[in-house]
């Protein structure tokens, strides 16, 4: 213990110099030394090293026209350490390669069968290595799932949209890529790692808690609070899609009846839209998407009452809708409990995130812990 416990305070120490660096983009030892609450010779063991192995770089003087000694300004150099993020559906797999500091430097897209296991494994094998191959620096791949996955052991539990049951994908794909220890492999629902992305932008970031409800073919929610996200004991919270919010709307697959879900999702507008025998008015568009922000109302105010996030962000197709975004707050308004709402803000973000650099986030979210 003697000599593991300074090891670890020392590998901490380290881990939050580079999360700092990350946060900030350009500090100097002397402000690292406050924000971390350690001492100046500390921080300057860690630098010093990290200059050397060429992991920070100094950049300039800040502060040079003031008295004293100036403030050496320092920086991550972002391309010493590679992310890589995939994320899977039905008929394709996506993925980006970012920097530490998550600008991408590689993307693309191709078309896989994904309900095939196999085919799956092997596709995500040849990704791995050649991406080792391709981008030194390599410290962990991130693989989104849409569907409930065991995190700590990488099982994919189902997903309906694979076909997928009781699937060990983290086991699988250790062997089949030959990934050393040094490297992570991250596995996850897919709209809990874009929580991750969310929780990187500049309004978020501030926030001890929030929720992340996407909307797409499907619904699903994250809650994100002290820096993680809460998965539950069953690795199923966050599923608002599954929540009731029309009595005489349609039968779910969950066994009830007119969930989120079923109300609301891509799925279910293009069927509105290609039940009309003529193209719909703007007028009846406004009118059916007022109505989905409702339907969404009524959901949130499980949210805020129960979970009472300071944020609720909202990354749905909809958002560019007028009547939708009122619809929400109004119903809000007048249905939630009045103490909790008003501690709870609404962000209706105005583009979607990329769920493949979600899965990116992930790797260096796991890697700063």
């Amino acid at each position: 213990m003697s000599v593991r416990g300074p090891a670890l305070l020392r590998e901490q120490n380290q881990k939050k110099l580079i999360h700092l660096l990350r946060k900030h983009k350009q500090t100097s030892r002397k402000d690292l030394a406050k924000l971390m609450g350690v001492s100046k010779n500390t921080i300057s063991l860690i630098v010093d090293r990290f200059i050397n192995e060429g992991v920070i770089k100094e950049v300039g003087i800040k502060d040079s026209h003031k008295a004293g000694r100036p403030k050496i300004l320092i920086e991550l150099n972002a391309d010493v350490f590679k992310s890589l993020g995939i994320t899977l559906s039905n008929e394709s797999i996506d993925y980006v390669v970012t920097d530490y500091c998550l600008n991408i430097i590689d993307k693309g897209s191709d078309k896989v069968d994904s309900r095939q296991v196999g085919e799956v494994v092997a596709y995500l094998t040849q990704l791995i290595q050649r991406t080792k191959q391709e981008h030194d620096g390599l410290i962990g791949v991130g693989i989104g799932i849409p569907g409930i996955v065991n995190t700590e052991e990488g099982i994919v539990y189902v997903s309906t949209k694979l076909g997928w049951k009781d699937v060990p994908l983290h086991s699988m794909l250790t062997q089949s890529a030959m990934l050393p220890d040094s490297m992570s492999l991250i596995i996850q629902n897919s709209v809990k790692m874009t929580a991750l992305c969310a929780a990187l932008t500049k309004e978020i970031h501030h926030n001890p808690s929030f929720f992340y409800i996407r909307i797409g073919e499907g619904i699903a929610g994250a809650f994100f609070q002290h820096g993680q996200i809460w998965d539950g004991v069953s690795w199923t919270s966050g599923e608002i899609g599954h929540l009731s919010v029309e009595p005489a709307g349609p039968p779910c697959s969950c066994g009830q009846i007119g969930c989120l879900e079923q109300m609301i999702s891509i799925r279910s507008y293009s069927q509105w839209m290609s039940d009309r025998e003529k193209i719909p008015t703007q007028v009846q568009i406004d009118t059916v998407q007022k109505q989905y922000g409702k339907y969404l109302g009524a959901a949130l105010i499980s949210v805020i009452n129960i979970m009472n996030p300071g944020l609720i962000v909202i990354d749905s197709p909809y958002n560019s809708n007028t009547y939708f975004k009122q619809a929400v707050l109004d119903y809000l308004r007048a249905n939630a409990l009045e103490i909790p709402l008003s501690q709870t803000r609404i962000e209706f973000n105005e583009q979607p995130y990329i769920q493949s650099l979600g899965a990116a986030v992930a790797v260096i979210h796991h890697y700063e812990q």
